[in-house]
């Protein structure tokens, strides 16, 4: 049903103002990142005189790279891990036939409804009996388990034609063969798209390494920008300059990935 003139005025008005209210402060915090002391107050979103002096003191006066490269680190195995994860759980609840699969594929769909704050305290217990505390692996473990990543790669493994199974299995395929030849050069979209969630997800989370890190050497990116924040609240262009850079990687992956997360909605008819 096509909607009339006014209401598409009405819609777009309404995406317009979306879409500014995440420009604008984006386009502050850019511009503040690149304004010299002086300016950093100004009202105006762009600096008259722009400088690197914010991108450089947030280097020196903060272990800034070491922060990034925790992040750059402990996100990519993690979201790694994940993807291997829910890759082969997703294919078992999807292809197998095993006693009680629909009970177990409803325990995962539940703990899909648990707020990730209830789990965070015996996890973290369970991490500090196992001395993890304060290292990648407290960081990148208790965290590969994703039940959203099984439930949505499992619809589309359901979704998958049965032909092109039955096709490998006569070529003499077995289950892995058929998942990483077959299956998955065909579902890059998907892939591409909950990798984007995942990576998303991982590189913005403070609360979890909030609690397991310590020291600079194991701190991500957006613990070391709070902290940078509590040692000198003042230095709001070096502060912008951190965010700049931490929103970055996130753009990125958005952008590598786009061509096939627009795929999935071509596939899915959602587009056009």
């Amino acid at each position: 049903m096509r909607l009339s003139a006014p209401w598409r005025v009405v819609g777009h008005t309404i995406l317009l103002a979306l879409c500014l209210s995440v420009l604008v402060p984006l386009l502050i915090a850019v511009g503040t990142a690149f304004k010299p002391s002086n300016e950093v107050y100004s009202i105006l979103p762009w600096p008259t005189a722009p400088t690197l002096d914010n991108f450089v003191r947030i280097f020196t006066d903060t272990p800034f790279a070491i922060y990034t490269w925790n992040s750059v680190g402990t996100t990519g195995l993690r979201v790694a891990g994940q993807l291997l994860f829910a890759v082969l759980t997703a294919y078992a609840f999807a292809r197998w036939d095993f006693p009680g699969r629909e009970l177990l594929f409803a325990l995962v769909l539940g703990a899909m409804m648990i707020p990730h704050q209830l789990t965070m305290i015996p996890i973290y217990i369970l991490v500090a009996e196992l001395q993890w505390f304060d290292t990648w692996r407290a960081l990148i473990i208790p965290n590969l388990a994703m039940p959203f990543g099984v439930f949505l790669l499992r619809q589309h493994f359901r979704s998958f034609p049965k032909e092109i199974f039955d096709a490998a299995e006569i070529d003499g395929a077995g289950h892995w063969r058929a998942l990483w030849l077959v299956v998955l050069p065909n579902l890059r979209p998907a892939l591409a798209a909950l990798t984007i969630i995942l990576f998303i997800d991982t590189w913005n989370e403070y609360f979890w390494p909030l609690l397991v890190t310590d020291t600079p050497e194991s701190r991500t990116i957006q613990v070391g920008i709070r902290q940078f924040l509590e040692e000198d609240f003042d230095d709001y262009g070096a502060l912008m300059a951190g965010l700049t850079l931490a929103s970055l990687p996130a753009l990125a992956i958005f952008f590598f990935f786009q061509r096939q997360v627009m795929d999935t909605f071509v596939a899915s008819g959602i587009k056009g």
